[in-house]
């Protein structure tokens, strides 16, 4: 007697099932890839836009502060008597000079009983603006200097000056003259810088732009 025995056939997977497999985790991995980088590329961008903007507002706060100080201490807050240049704030009411790109003041900025010349700057060969300070009557140049990178020119001035009734002083072309000194109240500082590079996903320029207006407290007249 004859036993006939079945075999049976094991199926598996085709050659066209196991590229179509491969096919899609390739796509699903290629996405997954592809919104990670645009994500550690948005990590850059951000964080590039933060740097900016601790600078700016650390640069814009000392400013402020020290058009506060501008003219203090004043001649007329001394007795009667021989005073020491060194010791009073010059110019009118500390304020020597101003224009759309450079601020010239002096005062006590910190509070020690040294005035100091002080001198806002802006660089346009660097894209810099330079903060440099040098005790009143010291010989030689401002050595100590504190300046934000990658300021750009744009279509407002750096600067601005403003009177009594927030009406806008010219300072187009440097100013000097103790009688439009005298008109200036406040100062307005506006400072945009721009990292190197641009953003991927928008294709522009990563700019961060800060303003801030300080008041002349000493200018009373």
């Amino acid at each position: 007697m004859k036993i006939q025995v079945k075999l049976r056939r094991q199926s598996g997977f085709s050659l066209v099932e196991l590229l179509m497999v491969v096919l899609l985790l390739t796509i699903v991995v290629g996405a997954l890839f592809t919104q990670i980088d645009r994500a550690q590329v948005r990590y850059r961008v951000e964080d590039q836009r933060l740097d900016m903007t601790q600078q700016e507002r650390e640069f814009i706060d000392q400013f402020v502060r020290d058009l506060h100080q501008s003219g203090y201490p004043a001649a007329s807050m001394y007795s009667a008597g021989a005073v020491p240049a060194n010791s009073v704030a010059g110019g009118t009411f500390g304020l020597i000079s101003i224009s759309s790109t450079d601020v010239q003041i002096e005062g006590d900025m910190d509070g020690d009983g040294q005035v100091e010349s002080v001198e806002y700057s802006y660089d346009a060969t660097c894209q810099c603006i330079r903060r440099s300070s040098l005790a009143k009557g010291a010989a030689g140049p401002a050595t100590n200097f504190t300046e934000v990178q990658g300021v750009i020119a744009t279509t407002q001035d750096i600067f601005a000056a403003y009177n009594t009734n927030g009406g806008s002083v010219d300072i187009s072309s440097a100013v000097t003259d103790p009688t439009t000194l005298k008109t200036i109240k406040s100062v307005r500082i506006t400072l945009t810088t721009q990292a190197i590079g641009k953003d991927n996903d928008s294709r522009k320029d990563v700019q961060v732009t800060m303003t801030s207006i300080g008041r002349l407290v000493n200018n009373k007249e």
